[in-house]
């Protein structure tokens, strides 16, 4: 017989870990923040068990580090932990960019255009939190094109790790967004399905994001 008060709890717990991956991944959550079991389950109207088991999966993930008391801490991210990231997700990504191309049609084109300019018109009105939230909608809807779970799910990975530092990006002007249109290359490249091209426009999309990210580093 089926365990159905498991499954619901599996289920629960799924819910809190995908809200949990998604604050990570858009940088709502910053690098030191200590999450408490307690106050999470509040948060999202539920039980503490989903929320301590959510927890625990992102644990074992890397994404966060247990510590006493029932708390958990997002991980300082230092910059050769995210220049490393950056150098794999560079690999990962650009192979799912040009399996993208590949099978890319008019339609699915159209749906990544509509995710772009979505991105651009938050930049424009200095919206941070919602250009950051439309570019990760815009590069998964992209991975899912490339009919590639696996490798989707362990890009997932690393943007779960090197999320929590594009909170350094909320409190800033999008003025240096604005200087650039991103993605143009990279929509032109899957429009020609050149598979070669959209990695490398993919590439150099990852290094134009990781040099603004550096500066917080530096300064």
């Amino acid at each position: 017989m089926l365990d159905f008060e498991k499954a619901q709890r599996m289920s629960l717990t799924m819910q809190v870990e995908v809200n949990l991956k998604s604050a990570l991944i858009i940088g709502a959550l910053k690098p030191g923040a200590r999450l408490v079991t307690r106050d999470l389950a509040e948060q999202l109207g539920t039980s503490i068990t989903p929320v301590r088991e959510a927890l625990l999966r992102l644990v074992s993930a890397g994404a966060l580090q247990a510590t006493p008391a029932q708390a958990f801490l997002v991980p300082e991210v230092t910059l050769q932990r995210y220049n490393e990231i950056n150098q794999i997700r560079k690999k990962l990504e650009s192979m799912a960019a040009s399996a993208a191309a590949a099978l890319m049609t008019e339609e699915k084109l159209h749906d990544l255009r509509h995710y772009v300019e979505a991105f651009h018109e938050a930049k424009a009105q200095g919206d941070m939190e919602r250009a950051l939230q439309a570019n990760c909608r815009f590069r998964f809807r992209l991975y899912d094109y490339a009919d590639m779970p696996t490798l989707t799910a362990l890009i997932e990975q690393l943007w779960v790790r090197i999320g929590p530092c594009f909170n350094y990006l909320h409190p800033m002007s999008c003025e240096v967004f604005k200087q650039h249109r991103y993605y143009d290359d990279l929509l032109s490249a899957l429009e020609k399905k050149d598979e070669a091209q959209s990695g490398a426009a993919m590439c150099r999309a990852i290094d134009q994001g990781a040099a603004i990210l550096q500066r917080q580093y530096i300064n």
